[in-house]
């Protein structure tokens, strides 16, 4: 297996069948899925309650990262009635939530920066939006999924400092 190809030493990288800026947005956009998924992961490591959840999650964001990409495609639609349906859940669940600060909860500070990335990489891809249009279903789910982990946190809120 070659893993040191150096075809990227010149900041160009291989995509939809031909080499674009590795400084591209579109580039920075799968960058930013990778990272949301890399940390998904370690959410699900540290928390077994949530390595199905996040093993869903990170197969939605590959599926996006391979559509994005022209290497695959994502069925948006049905990831983003997924969410909507276990958003609707959690809160219901939760009951009443006010805005917390989780320093002593570490499953509820983990499931903020998640929320965070998220809203990262929905930003980064409504400015990628500005020169390369892509399914625009990607932007409702980036929406939809920073919103399922501020859901988590509300869940998982319970006992921390406010």
């Amino acid at each position: 297996m070659i893993v040191t190809t150096k075809t990227g030493d010149q900041g160009t990288t291989e995509i939809q069948g031909g080499r674009i800026s590795k400084a591209d947005p579109l580039i920075e956009v799968l960058g930013d899925l990778d990272e949301l998924s890399a940390e998904c992961l370690v959410l699900a490591s540290g928390f077994s309650g949530y390595r199905k959840s996040m093993r869903q999650i990170v197969t939605q964001l590959s599926a996006a990262s391979a559509m994005l990409s022209g290497y695959g495609e994502a069925d948006l639609a049905s990831f983003i009635r997924m969410l909507e349906i276990e958003i609707e859940s959690k809160v219901k669940a939760a009951g009443e939530f006010r805005f917390h600060y989780p320093f002593d909860n570490p499953e509820s500070a983990a499931l903020n920066r998640l929320r965070a990335i998220s809203r990262r990489v929905e930003r980064h891809w409504w400015k990628l939006q500005e020169t390369r249009k892509t399914d625009p279903f990607l932007g409702v789910y980036l929406n939809r999924i920073s919103d399922y982990f501020y859901a988590l946190q509300i869940q998982s809120a319970a006992g921390s400092e406010i």
